[in-house]
Order: C-alpha cells, then structure tokens, then sequence
C-alpha cells in the first residue's frame, strides 16, 4: 500500500521523539480499507441491481471476469492477494491472475455450497442501502463478500509492514540531519546505483560524508521489532557503517559494537537528536554544535 505525505511525516516525528510510530501505519490501513469496503459496497449494489440470477454468476461478471476490473483486484474479490498469487505460481500476470481468480471462485463456490446445505439453522444476511435503494444478499453471497473484505485487510497490512521501513528511510534521515544541521553538501540520499567497480555493491540509499570528503559513511534504517535477527546480517550484507533503528536488544547492540558499527536507537529515547550528534561528531560529520 501506498502511505501519503501526511503518514509518513507523522511517522518521522514519532520517531524522532521516541514514540511508537505503529499507531499511524495502523491508522493508514484503516483509512485505505474502509475506502475499499465503502467502494465495494456499491459496486455490489450496483451489480446486485442490474441482475436477476439468484446464483452467484453476478458476482463473477462484475466482480471477477470484469475487464473494467484490474487482475489483482479480481483477485482479492476471489478471496486470493497478488502476493500470494505470485509465491505459489512464480509471477503475476494478468492472465495468471484471471485463472487463479476463477478457480478460486469456483472453489468457494462449492465450499459456499456445501455450507448452505449443512447449516440451515444459520443466517448471515448484508443488507446494502444507497437512498431509498437497498439490496440483501444471501448467506453465500455475504460470506463471499466477507471473505474478500477480510483478503484485502490482510493485504493491505502485509504491504504496509512490509514498505514502512523504506519509505520512511530517507525522510527519517533528512530529519535527522536537518535537526542536527548537518549541511547538504555532506549528504547523499540519491537513488541507488549499483559501483561497476566492485565485485558487489549492496543496496543503500542514504549515505554521509566526513568534513574532508575522504570517507563515505553508509546508513542502513530498520524499523524492527526488539530482537529481530536479520538486523546484523542486513548491516554486514551492506557494509554498513551507521545503523538507525526502531528498537534493538541488548543482543543486537553487542553485534553492532563488535562489527564497530555505530548506532541509534529511536523508542523511548528522548535525546535522538544528541544521540545522533555523537555519532556525527565521532566520524567527524560536520554538523551543528
């Protein structure tokens, strides 16, 4: 999912002032699937409206062999993620999508089935109002939609912890500098671009210079949960030689001291920004006293 400016300004000053920055992704996934469910809503009022099958044929011309709906949305209506898609098939195509949305579709189809047959005494039943215009839709119909509003919450939380981190990097390290007065000249946050003159060259986005420009200081941003243990190897694969992040344990500080990597811990530290000025001073980082 894609976090707008707001989000991730929110995130940065959170952050920053040693607060828990969680509260704004999980804030952004709300707004973002109540956006979708109220979508949704109506273009199943919509199609529910314009057609008289009693079975779920609606729900597969709208909703799933649509060409005004996009692949992975087909999907996520079919109760399947494009993730997920693509973990099991290796890809995502368009038509991949399509297929692996029918065969799901049918697949629920029989499952919606069986479940009628064997629980009469249930009801589940979604009501859709718009004015004086309202549709209500059957058990399957409603556990069809059921499951596809709870796909795409799944989908959109695993896009948003999973982006979170690097999207929020180099603003996190902008700030950071800015704060310090760290002046331009002494930083590099352009895209990466990988060194034809190394044998490898791992990915980092962000990097600070010392005042005589005779050594290149690389920046890894972690926003980690307390002992997550890829964050030593992601400093190692990188040649890291400054590591911000959320939360470390006492574990990943000793890890960190013994690769001689400095670092700075964000959560419950009111003093981020002195924290940050040590680190600048000890590499001899020009900033402001």
């Amino acid at each position: 999912m894609r976090f707008n400016e707001i989000v991730i300004k929110q995130t940065v000053d959170k952050l920053i002032s040693g607060k828990d920055y969680r509260e704004e992704v999980i804030n952004a996934i709300n707004v973002e699937f109540l956006d979708f469910a109220l979508e949704f809503f109506k273009k199943i009022l919509q199609a529910k409206m314009n057609d008289t099958n009693i079975n779920l044929n609606w729900y597969k011309k709208n909703f799933i062999n649509n060409n005004e709906i996009k692949p992975d949305e087909a999907a996520i209506f079919a109760g399947m993620n494009k993730k997920t898609v693509s973990n099991i098939y290796g890809s995502a195509t368009k038509e991949i999508m399509i297929n692996v949305a029918n065969s799901n579709i049918d697949y629920l189809e029989t499952i919606l089935k069986s479940l009628g047959d064997s629980s009469e005494n249930i009801g589940i039943s979604i009501k859709i109002s718009y004015k004086n215009i309202s549709v209500e839709l059957n058990l399957s119909e409603s556990l069809l939609v059921i499951n596809a509003l709870a796909t795409k919450k799944i989908a959109l939380r695993g896009g948003a912890w999973s982006s979170i981190g690097k999207i929020v990097e180099k603003p996190l390290m902008l700030e950071l500098c800015a704060l310090s007065g760290v002046p331009k000249e002494y930083i590099n946050a352009d895209i990466f671009k990988k060194d034809g003159e190394l044998d490898f060259d791992r990915e980092v986005d962000f990097k600070l210079f010392n005042k005589d420009k005779s050594k290149i200081y690389r920046v890894e941003v972690k926003l980690m949960g307390k002992g997550n243990p890829e964050s030593a190897d992601a400093v190692i694969a990188r040649d890291t030689n400054i590591f911000i992040a959320d939360t470390l344990s006492l574990q990943n500080k000793n890890q960190l001291k013994s690769l001689n990597i400095e670092f700075l811990e964000l959560k419950n530290n009111q003093n981020s920004i002195a924290d940050f000025k040590k680190i600048l001073q000890k590499l001899e980082i020009p900033y402001n006293l």
